[in-house]
C-alpha cells in the first residue's frame, strides 16, 4: 500500500476519538445519578464543578488533552473525590495512555474502598466501584459490586415504592448487568412517578439510546423538551443538543441535523455545536454547508485548533488540497509548542495530505518532523502507548516498515488490554499493514484477524484482511472481507 493510501486511517483516528468517548460515556457516566455532574456551567473558576464542566465542553470540541488538563484541576480542589478521578482515568484511556489510566483507576478504587468501609450502603460508591473494576477487566468483582448496589436500591424501593431516584438507580444497575428489559421497566416506573419532571425523561432518553432503543429515546427527549419551561432557552438548547448527539451516534444524520439546528436556533453563539453541525453535514456529504458551518464555528472561536483541523480534513475531502494544507498550517500555528504530542499528530496528517497531491519531498519532511516530535513526546511520557503507536504509523509512512513493525510489537507487548481496546486494535491494524508492505501476508492476515476479534466493526481491519487474502490468492475470502469493509464505511 502506498503512503498516501494511509490518509483515511490517520484521519479516521483523530476524527473518531469523540465517537469512542461518546459511546463509553453514554453507557457509563449517564448510568450513575450523581448530582455533582449537573453543576451549572456558569460555576466559578475556583469550584470543582467549573473544571468538570470545562472538561466536558473541551471533550465535545475534540480538545481531549486540554480536557484532561481541566479535569486534573478538579482533584486539587477535592483530592478525595473518587468520581473525578474515575473521569480522568477514562479520558486517559481514550487517548491511549492506558498504563496511566490503569494507575488512576487503582487510585480511585482505593478511595472507594475507604469510603465503603465508612458507609457500607453508599450505593453510589458501589456503582463507581463496579465501573472501575469493569474497566480493569475484573468482571466478576464488577458484577458483584453491581449486585450489591442493586440490593441497596431494592431495599430503598421496598421501604418507599414511590422513590423515583431509586427506581432510576436500579435501572442503571440492571443496565450494566445486561438485564435490559428489567432496566426499561424501572425507567418507565420512574417516569410514572415523576411524569412532569423533565430531568427524569431526559435521563431515560440518554440511557435508553445507549442500549439501542433509539425510537423510544427520541420520544423521551421530545417529552423532556416539552416539559422544559419556555423561558429556559439554554436548557432547551442543551436538550436538543443531547438528542442530536444520540441521533448521530445511531447514524440518523438527518434527524441529528434537525435537532442541532433547533439547538442553534436557541443558542446560536455556541461554537461547539456549530462544530458538531459541521461534522454532521460531513457525514451527509453536504460538504459546502459543512464548510460554512466550520467557518461559523471559527468566526466565533477563531483560535479553535480542532475546528481548523476538522476543516482541513473536509478540504481534503473536497479536493481543495492547497487550502487544506493552509488549514493544517493554521492548526500548527495554534497548537502550543509544549504540546509535543498533538503537534506530532498534525505533522503526520499534513504529511499524508501532501502525499495526496504528490508533493512528496514536503510530505517526507513533514513525516520526519512528526517522527522527531513523537520521539520527543515519548521521552516526556514513555508510558503513553498511543505515542508509540503513532510513531509506528509515521515510520510506515516513511517506508521504514521493519522499524514500524518493531514499534507495533512493542505496543502490543506493553498494552494492559483495557476495554475498549483502542490502542490494541489500531496497533494490530498497523502491524498488519507493515507485514503486508514486507510481503509477509500470512502473518498480516493473522494480525488483522486478531484485530477483528477485538473490534468486529473495524472497517480498516476488514479491509486489510481482504487485501492480505487477495495477496495470498484467496479471492473468494478477499471479496467477502472487502465487501464487509465497505459496508462498515471504510474510507480509501
Amino acid at each position: 500500500m502506498e503512503n498516501n493510501d494511509k490518509i483515511a486511517e490517520i484521519r479516521h483516528d483523530h476524527r473518531q476519538l469523540p465517537d469512542i468517548l461518546y459511546a463509553i460515556f453514554k453507557i457509563i457516566f449517564s448510568l450513575i445519578s450523581l448530582k455533582f455532574f449537573c453543576t451549572s456551567a456558569v460555576g466559578r473558576e475556583e469550584t470543582t464543578g467549573y473544571w468538570i464542566n470545562r472538561a466536558e465542553g473541551l471533550m465535545h470540541n475534540d480538545s481531549i488533552d486540554e480536557a484532561i488538563s481541566a479535569c486534573g484541576m478538579a482533584p486539587k480542589k477535592e483530592p478525595w473525590n473518587d468520581s473525578i478521578i474515575v473521569r480522568k482515568a477514562m479520558y486517559l484511556n481514550i487517548i491511549g495512555m492506558v498504563n496511566e489510566s490503569a494507575k488512576t483507576y487503582e487510585k480511585a478504587l482505593t478511595l472507594l474502598d475507604e469510603k465503603l468501609k465508612k458507609n457500607a450502603i453508599d450505593v453510589e460508591a458501589w456503582q463507581w466501584k463496579a465501573m472501575v473494576l469493569g474497566s480493569l477487566n475484573r468482571e466478576d468483582e464488577s458484577d458483584q459490586a453491581y449486585e450489591k448496589a442493586l440490593e441497596i436500591f431494592d431495599q430503598r424501593i421496598k421501604n418507599d415504592s414511590r422513590d423515583a431516584d431509586s427506581w432510576i438507580g436500579r435501572a442503571d444497575v440492571l443496565l450494566n448487568l445486561g438485564r435490559w428489559d428489567e432496566a426499561r421497566e424501572s425507567y418507565n416506573r420512574a417516569t410514572e412517578l415523576k411524569p412532569l419532571d423533565y430531568s427524569v425523561w431526559w435521563r431515560k432518553a440518554e440511557v435508553i439510546s445507549g442500549i439501542g432503543y433509539i425510537n423510544e429515546s427520541v420520544e423521551a427527549y421530545d417529552k423532556a423538551i416539552s416539559l422544559i419551561p419556555a423561558y429556559d432557552a439554554a436548557e432547551r438548547a442543551l436538550a436538543y443538543a443531547a438528542k442530536a448527539e444520540d441521533l448521530a451516534f445511531a447514524e440518523r444524520w438527518e434527524e441529528a441535523l434537525e435537532a442541532v439546528d433547533k439547538s442553534l436556533e436557541l443558542n446560536p453563539k455556541s461554537s461547539v455545536w456549530w462544530h458538531f453541525k459541521a461534522s454532521t453535514l460531513m457525514e451527509l456529504g453536504r460538504n459546502d454547508e459543512a464548510l460554512a458551518a466550520f467557518d461559523e464555528a471559527l468566526r466565533q472561536s477563531p483560535e479553535d485548533a480542532h475546528s481548523w483541523l476538522r476543516k482541513a480534513d473536509l478540504l481534503v475531502d473536497m479536493k481543495c488540497h492547497n487550502e487544506s494544507i493552509k488549514a493544517y498550517d493554521r492548526t500548527l500555528e495554534l497548537i502550543a509548542e509544549s504540546n509535543t504530542k498533538e503537534l506530532a499528530g498534525i505533522w503526520l496528517v499534513k504529511g499524508t495530505a501532501l502525499n495526496r497531491i504528490d508533493r512528496r519531498k514536503e510530505a517526507k519532511e513533514a513525516f520526519q518532523m512528526s517522527l522527531e516530535l513523537h520521539a520527543k513526546a515519548i521521552l516526556e511520557d514513555p508510558g503513553d502507548l498511543s505515542l508509540q503507536r503513532m510513531k509506528g504509523l509515521t515510520l510506515y509512512n516513511l517506508g521504514r516498515y521493519e522499524e514500524s513493525l518493531e514499534v507495533y510489537d512493542q505496543v502490543l507487548e506493553a498494552s494492559p488490554r483495557i476495554e475498549p481496546y483502542v490502542i490494541d486494535v489500531s496497533a494490530l491494524e498497523g502491524k498488519g499493514d507493515a507485514l503486508r508492505a514486507l510481503n509477509r501476508n500470512q502473518e498480516a492476515l493473522e494480525a488483522y484477524n486478531e484485530a477483528i476479534a477485538l473490534a468486529p466493526s473495524s472497517s480498516a481491519a476488514w479491509h486489510g484482511k481482504g487485501e492480505a487474502e487477495r495477496a495470498l490468492g484467496q479471492a473468494g475470502n478477499a471479496g467477502m472481507s472487502l465487501l464487509m469493509a465497505d459496508k462498515l464505511g471504510y474510507e480509501k
